[in-house]
């Protein structure tokens, strides 16, 4: 994980910070711990530990509390999952771009804000708000709409975001509607777009 705020850098910076064209195992196995997953393909360090550790300087100590912008690699946005999903799953969805999008890639590695994972995990179909069935539920007619809290809830953010369309003039970015409704931008796209196409 990459906590908010901090300044990522890989092995290519620290070895150009060297004066080296590669940064061998037994100078990497020196530098402060890396904060990266452990295990990551890619190990990823952060600036401020890199420079204090090459200057002699104590290291300074991370941010511990969690923050909405710390960035997670694909594993760690799986496991902000609340049903979480076996990681195959969660890379077929990343791959079909059934997932949001990545935030920032950081040294080839794609990274999605907390707030991002959380946001399209409480939001998407079937998990919360709009679409899918409730588990269990096995009726195969059409639900009543006005029974169920979650598709009233689902209904009534569709009729806000028509009503921001209106008055936009249908120039409504999904920036806009990510904010004002608490979702991610690629929800907000697929909503805007369902709107102007009369769904």
């Amino acid at each position: 994980m990459i906590p908010a705020g901090r300044i990522p850098v890989g092995t290519a910076d620290i070895s150009k910070r060297l004066g080296r064209k590669a940064l061998p195992s037994t100078l990497a196995k020196k530098l402060p711990a890396p904060i990266s997953r452990p295990h990551a393909k890619t190990s990823i360090w952060d600036l401020e530990q890199i420079e204090a550790h090459l200057a002699g300087l104590p290291i300074p100590e991370l941010p511990t509390a969690e923050s909405p912008d710390d960035l997670l690699d694909r594993e760690e946005a799986r496991l902000q999952l609340r049903d979480i999903i076996e990681p195959e799953t969660w890379r077929g969805y990343v791959n079909r771009k059934h997932a949001p999008e990545a935030d920032e890639t950081v040294c080839g590695v794609p990274h999605w804000k907390r707030s991002t994972i959380r946001n399209w995990d409480a939001n998407r179909p079937g998990a919360g708000a709009g679409g899918g069935r409730p588990k269990g539920v096995k009726d195969s007619k059409p639900r009543d709409r006005t029974a169920d809290p979650r598709l009233s809830r689902a209904d009534a953010r569709k009729e806000r975001v028509r009503a921001m369309l209106k008055d936009a003039n249908g120039q409504l970015t999904p920036a806009q509607v990510a904010e004002a409704e608490g979702m991610s931008e690629r929800q907000a796209y697929r909503l805007i777009r369902d709107l102007r196409a009369g769904q």
